[in-house]
């Protein structure tokens, strides 16, 4: 029987179609060469995932697009937003792009679209 409050592994694993070899990460070098097994992560990517684990639905317009000839990642929360200039820049190849002229209208720092929502 599992104690009250424990983490239930076999739950988890349900819920998000991972298992890991692992359940707490080491916090330094000591620790990740004190670890007996080694570090890895089973999944399954085509899997039903429940609806309280499941992500958000796709926005109902287009992504908005890095404008490099070569790049062309889509605009997310890992992207540097300089909201004074109303430019993103992208995180995989460093260029700078400007907003569509419907985002930079009413973009600051307390309203986000929801690209830039983590």
């Amino acid at each position: 029987k599992m104690q009250e409050g424990a983490w239930d592994v076999l739950q988890l694993e349900e819920m998000s179609g991972c298992r890991l070899s692992f359940h707490c990460w080491p916090s330094s070098r000591l620790e990740a060469t004190r670890c007996v097994a080694p570090i890895g992560a089973l999944y399954t990517p085509l899997r039903k995932l429940p609806p309280n684990c499941a992500p958000p639905t796709a926005l109902p317009y287009d992504p908005v697009r890095c404008s490099s000839a070569t790049c062309h990642a889509v605009l997310n929360p890992y992207c540097q937003v300089d909201f004074r200039s109303k430019l993103w820049t992208c995180p995989f190849c460093l260029t700078r792009n400007h907003f569509p002229p419907h985002y930079a209208e009413a973009i600051s720092e307390t309203n986000l679209p929801a690209e830039l929502i983590p």
